[in-house]
C-alpha cells in the first residue's frame, strides 16, 4: 500500500509525552497503512507551522499529561491555527486521550460540544485517574483497552460528519469521527495504542491482547473518505 505521510506532535511537556508519541508511532508504522511517521514540535526539526504540513495526510495529537491548559499554551496560537487550517482544508486529525480533549474548545476548536473526563461518570467503573483496562463497545462487539483519565466525547448530531465509533459501558461516546471544513477529526478517550510495557508497569492484563484490532479499526475510520 502507498505510504502516507503522518505528522506527530512530540513535546516533552504537557501537550505530549515521549511514551505516548512513540507508542502511537509504532502502531501507525505497523498498521496496514504502513505510515511514514515524522515528528513535529518545538524540539523537533519540523515545527508547528504551515510549511510543515505540505504533503501530509494526517496529524496525530497523542496522549499527554493532566495539564490541558498548559498543553494549549505549549502549542501556541500560531501552532493551533496551523493545525486548524490543515484539517479544514482536507487533512485528517487523530486525537488520543489528551489529543481528544485538545480537539475541542479546550485547544484546537475543531470539534464543538462539551467534553470532560469519563472518570466518575454514572455507570463507569473507574473513579480515579489511575491506569486501568476497561471494556468499550465497538461495532457491536465488546473490546478491552487501556484507559487513563480519558474523556467522553460530544454527541454532536448537528455535525454532518458525526459518527459514533465506540461507547463506554454506560453509553457515553468513547470514540467518534467529526467533520471540520473539508477535513475530519477522529477522537478516542482510551489508549488502544498502548504497548505491553504500559500494562506490565501497572500489573494490567488486556483480554484482547496488545495492539488488538481496535487500533487498526480506529485508523481505518480515521482514513476513510
Amino acid at each position: 500500500m502507498h505510504r502516507r505521510a503522518v505528522w506527530l506532535l512530540c513535546i516533552a511537556g504537557p501537550a505530549g509525552c515521549d511514551d505516548c508519541s512513540s507508542a502511537i508511532a509504532d502502531a501507525l508504522k505497523n498498521s496496514t497503512f504502513h505510515f511514514d511517521v515524522q515528528f513535529i514540535g518545538p524540539n523537533e526539526k519540523l515545527k508547528l507551522e504551515p510549511s510543515s504540513f505540505i504533503g501530509a495526510s494526517l496529524y496525530v495529537q497523542p496522549g499527554g499529561g493532566q495539564d490541558i491548559e498548559g498543553a494549549k499554551k505549549s502549542l501556541g496560537k500560531a501552532g493551533i491555527q496551523s493545525v486548524r487550517d490543515f484539517v479544514s482544508k482536507g487533512g485528517r486529525y487523530l486525537g488520543i486521550c489528551m489529543g481528544a480533549y485538545l480537539a475541542t474548545d479546550l485547544g484546537f476548536h475543531i470539534v464543538e460540544g462539551e467534553t470532560d473526563s469519563e472518570v466518575g461518570r454514572p455507570g463507569f467503573p473507574v473513579s480515579d485517574i489511575g491506569d486501568y483496562v476497561v471494556p468499550i463497545k465497538w461495532k457491536g462487539s465488546q473490546l478491552w483497552t487501556y484507559y487513563q483519565d480519558g474523556p467522553y466525547l460530544p454527541k454532536n448530531d448537528a455535525n454532518s460528519g458525526f459518527l459514533a465509533l465506540a461507547h463506554y459501558q454506560n453509553g457515553d461516546v468513547a470514540a467518534a469521527r467529526y467533520s471540520f471544513g473539508k477535513g475530519s477529526a477522529t477522537l478516542i478517550g482510551p489508549h488502544p495504542e498502548a504497548p505491553q510495557d504500559w500494562y506490565d508497569n501497572y500489573g494490567l492484563h488486556n483480554p484482547d491482547g496488545v495492539n488488538s484490532k481496535l487500533i487498526q479499526g480506529l485508523l481505518d475510520a480515521t482514513m476513510a473518505d
